[in-house]
């Protein structure tokens, strides 16, 4: 009897350190699975950005595009040295007074040309149709900004033109054109016309 409870008792202790020798054997792999990813995480989170960072690549671009927008202002070439194409005599008299001379035509008597010290008003039937600014007038006012009369300093203002002629390049918007006037021999700016193109 004794004999049978001591064998008894050493098979229940061996199956009790085999049934957890079994037990945790699986288990060891499945703590290391659950584990991992924690660690995969915590390295993974200084390569994220936080809420409204953006990165610095973005943020380049950004400056970039900003830059290039900013480059050329758009210009709707509306008024040259204060006129407009739509103006009459009656306002050409408010904005620049009395001309230095009256030039007119005798073959086209609804022309004339009424001339100012810094461009040259070119009328029909008392409306405006053009206006000439000489390179010699030294300054041009487009759209209320003044600039220099010379032809790099009106290329890099007003940027790439829209056509090319013979004698020059023309910037349009709708139907006002500014054309500028260029010397064959060496390119030199020698006037700029404001005018109404009414075949576009």
């Amino acid at each position: 009897m004794k004999r049978w409870s001591m064998a008894l008792v050493i098979s229940t202790v061996a199956l009790g350190w085999t049934g957890t020798a079994w037990v945790a054997g699986p288990q060891e792999p499945a703590a290391e699975s659950y584990s991992a990813p924690a660690v995969q995480t915590a390295a993974a989170e200084p390569l994220s950005a936080g809420p409204g960072t953006a990165s610095p690549a973005s943020a380049v671009s950004g400056a970039e595009e900003a830059a290039w927008t900013e480059a050329v202002p758009e210009w709707e070439l509306q008024r040259v040295n204060g006129l407009s194409m739509s103006d009459d005599l009656k306002t050409l008299y408010e904005i620049k007074g009395e001309p230095l001379a009256v030039e007119k035509d005798p073959l086209f008597k609804d022309e004339q040309i009424f001339v100012y010290e810094d461009c040259r008003v070119g009328l029909y039937q008392n409306f405006i149709q053009y206006i000439l600014v000489p390179a010699a007038a030294g300054t041009i006012d487009i759209d209320g900004v003044r600039l220099e009369l010379t032809a790099d300093a009106l290329r890099q203002a007003l940027g790439e033109p829209d056509w090319k002629a013979e004698d020059g390049v023309v910037y349009q918007r709708g139907q006002a054109a500014l054309k500028l006037f260029l010397s064959p021999e060496n390119g030199s700016l020698t006037s700029v016309q404001y005018f109404h193109d009414f075949q576009s």
